[in-house]
Formats: C-alpha cells, structure tokens, sequence
C-alpha cells in the first residue's frame, strides 16, 4: 500500500474523497457522498498514529542523517541495522551492507529492496537457486515466548498479543507475482538474540518477501487452514494461498470481524458491505464464502477442527487489484438494517481443483484488507 488515499481512491474509481473529518476510529476514513449517505472504508490495521492521531504516511524519508519512517505506533529508521521501535520496547535488524533511500517506497540494500509497511517494514530480497536470507534480529526485552510456523515468527508480549512479528508473503517471479509460499527458519542465539532465514519453495523464484512490524490489534482475526498440514494453524500469518496449490493441498481462510473496533457504527442503518483483500497474484480463482456455523478460535483452528460452513454468503469478484466480497447479507439484520453480530466467515475456492488466489489476511500491515460500508 503506498498510501491510504490511494487505496481508496482505487476502490472508488475516481468519484471525490470528500472526507468527513467528524472521525474518530484509528482504523477508518469516512467519505461524504452525494446522494446524503457516507461510506466508512475500515482498514485491517490503524491508518492513524497513536501518538498524534494524524493519518500515517506510509513512505520513507531522510534527513541527511539517517532514513526513515513513522508507522502507526512505531518508528523505523534505517541505517546499516533497521531499527523498529515504540513505547514498548524495540527490535534490531541487522544488515549486512549500507542502505540508500531510492524513492520514498524504496530503499536499496545490495541486493535488497526494503518497502515501507504501515507498522514496519517489508524485505524483498534476491535470491539465487538454494539460496537463504539470513539476518540476525535482537529485542530489547529478554525472554519472550516465541510462537511460530514455517512461515511466520513472533515473539510474544503476552499470551495471545505478540511484540514483533515477521510473516512470510512469498515466493516472487521477473513480473512482481507472488507464485509460491516463502518459508521461514529460527534458531535462538540468547534470550534476547535470534537467527531468521527465509527461503523460496519454487525454482522460479527471482526473491523472496517478508514483513516485520511491531504488533497493533486487527481489525479482523483469522487464520488459514489447509489439508496438507492438517494440525497447523496460522494466526499471525500475513498471506493465504486459497484454493488448491502443491503446497498446502487446499486452503481456506476463516475471519471474523473485531466488533469492539467499530462501535460508532453498530447503530447506523447499512446500505452495503464489501471486503476487499488485496490480490499479489494474477490468478483468475475465485472465492466463495460461507456463514460460519459456530465460533472458531483463531489461534487454535486449523483444517482437523475446523468449524463446517452454514449458508452461503457470496461470491468474491477480481478488481482494482482486489479481491471484493459483498457480505452485506451476513453484516445486517434484515428488519432493522443495523450491524448484527456473527461467527465470521469461511472463504473456499468457488471450483474446487483450480488453483489457488494469494491474498493478503487481516494481518498484513505491507497490504491491509480494507472493509467498505455505505451508511446513513
């Protein structure tokens, strides 16, 4: 995401962002249309600082000095180490060679690319056959408990809160597509110190990416699940390859709105509801998604427990590089058209056997799902 405007403006197709500035929810900007409704464009993580309560810009900067860059409740700054850091605490990342500020979305590090996220950075890094990318990373407070899966590491704050994730995007090709997982290795140095190394699954790999944040609560928590790896579940994860691929057999993709993020709009009356989840393939899969028939966890779901879908919902459509789901039957309550509460949902592949889309989840911070809803 280059900026939160742009977002926006994609999903809108031009018509005017005339905002209404009567807003005070870190994770929407409010949109005044001309027919009298307004359209909230909620966003999977806060596009706002914690500490001044402006909109983040998401882009690098320089002051001669050092580079950087504010996210929503963190600093970055980038020298021979990328350093993130807030109230809580702070994490090293250490490079192996200096750093030059490209463009305000890119800085160059030999053979690496570093792309600014809204709570961190992401790491492109140029891979040859069997080969890994390693950094050493060290946190300011010892002894936190890691949780972690072959494609995403954090170290935890709290028991189901972490401090720093770094989750795996994927495998890219020459154009840019994501077209196979990346996976992720770590081996702890000491009680403050770990070795990461990440690495392609596909001989056509031209990089591998990786984002690393500092943790903000989500807007929406979900997981993926997958029948090749029936007992992982996924919950820090920041992509989903939904639909059928040799590496995770078939996947799906529960989530579940965080009610208590959107209290302003619990009592409005709801015209229409979309997601919209970024797109970092060009597949043409489709998704279709299901009322969930009971409460999942998504820190303990995955494809032996999964909870069974209910009614159908919709189905997804490409656009603008998204893939937009209406979910407007699900959101709303028939007779009074105000926000009820639900399970969530369960994305599948609409064919079963046609492969698979890569999606960003609720937790990626490089591409954030962004939630439409038109109001009166």
């Amino acid at each position: 995401m280059q900026s939160v405007l742009g977002e926006i403006s994609k999903l809108r197709r031009g018509s005017p962002i005339i905002i209404d500035y009567h807003n005070s929810n870190r994770y929407r900007l409010v949109v005044q249309e001309s027919n009298g409704t307004k359209t909230a464009y909620y966003f999977s993580t806060p596009i706002y600082s914690r500490r001044t309560r402006k909109m983040i810009d998401v882009k690098f900067q320089s002051n001669g000095d050092a580079i950087f860059s504010t996210g929503s409740n963190t600093n970055i700054t980038v020298s021979r180490n990328v350093l993130i850091e807030n109230a809580e605490g702070s994490c090293y990342i250490e490079l192996s060679q200096n750093c030059n500020l490209i463009s305000s979305q890119k800085v160059r590090c030999g053979s690496m690319v570093l792309i600014p996220t809204t709570n961190g950075v992401a790491f492109k890094c140029a891979l040859k056959t069997n080969e890994k990318a390693t950094f050493t990373i060290e946190v300011g407070q010892p002894f936190l408990n890691v949780r972690a899966n072959d494609r995403c590491f954090a170290l935890m704050k709290e028991r189901f809160r972490p401090f720093v994730v770094f989750s795996c995007i994927g495998t890219v090709d020459t154009s840019g597509d994501v077209i196979a997982p990346a996976k992720i290795e770590y081996q702890k140095l000491t009680d403050r110190r770990y070795r990461i190394a990440i690495f392609s699954t596909s001989p056509l790999a031209q990089s591998v990416l990786f984002e690393a944040n500092l943790y903000e609560n989500k807007l929406f928590q979900d997981t993926t699940v997958e029948s090749m790896n029936p007992s992982t579940n996924n919950a820090f994860g920041s992509v989903g390859f939904i639909g059928n691929s040799s590496a995770y057999g078939e996947q799906w993709l529960y989530t579940r709105l965080d009610y208590s993020r959107i209290p302003e709009i619990m009592d409005k009356r709801i015209q229409k509801a979309v997601l919209h989840m970024p797109k970092l393939n060009q597949s043409k899969v489709e998704f279709s998604a299901y009322k969930a028939s009971a409460r999942f966890c998504s820190f303990g779901s995955n494809w032996n427990n999964k909870i069974p879908g209910e009614t159908p919902v919709s189905d997804s459509s490409s656009q603008n590089g998204y893939q937009s789901l209406d979910f407007t039957s699900l959101l709303i309550d028939g007779r009074t058209k105000t926000i009820t509460k639900s399970e969530g949902l369960i994305l599948k592949p609409k064919v079963k056997g046609s492969g698979f889309s890569v999606i960003a989840t609720g937790d990626s911070y490089l591409a954030p799902q962004i939630m439409e809803i038109n109001f009166r």
